[in-house]
């Protein structure tokens, strides 16, 4: 299991590379809002998490989603986002404002 945190810009040749070991077409990642970091890779978002935990992040800042290298769409869509206590019930960030700023911080991070 390839999990990388990002706190420079990765490449596209680079982000295939991680799309390989499980989905071929797609990458789970975990955004620490506050950090403005990102990792990328594993078979499910938790595993991501875990790895940004372990390097200082707090799990009221990170947030899952799926980046999809070819159509370069990202998904805001985890288990992990299931969280009734900052009023996120469902697997979809459902506050725009966040969604802006995990958009922010992806864009900076990955390269197309």
């Amino acid at each position: 299991m390839d999990i990388r945190i990002i706190r420079s810009k990765i490449t596209k040749p680079e982000l295939e590379e991680l799309a390989k070991e499980f989905y071929t077409e797609m990458v789970k990642g975990v955004v620490d809002l506050e950090r403005g970091i990102i990792a990328l890779g594993g078979e499910w978002h938790i595993d991501a998490n875990q790895v940004l935990i372990e390097d200082g992040s707090r799990q009221s800042d990170l947030w899952g989603f799926n980046v999809y290298v070819a159509d370069k769409k990202i998904e805001y869509v985890s288990l992990i986002n299931i969280r009734p206590a900052q009023n996120n019930r469902t697997l979809e960030v459902e506050d725009k404002s966040i969604r802006k700023k995990m958009e922010k911080i992806i864009n900076k991070l990955i390269a197309y």
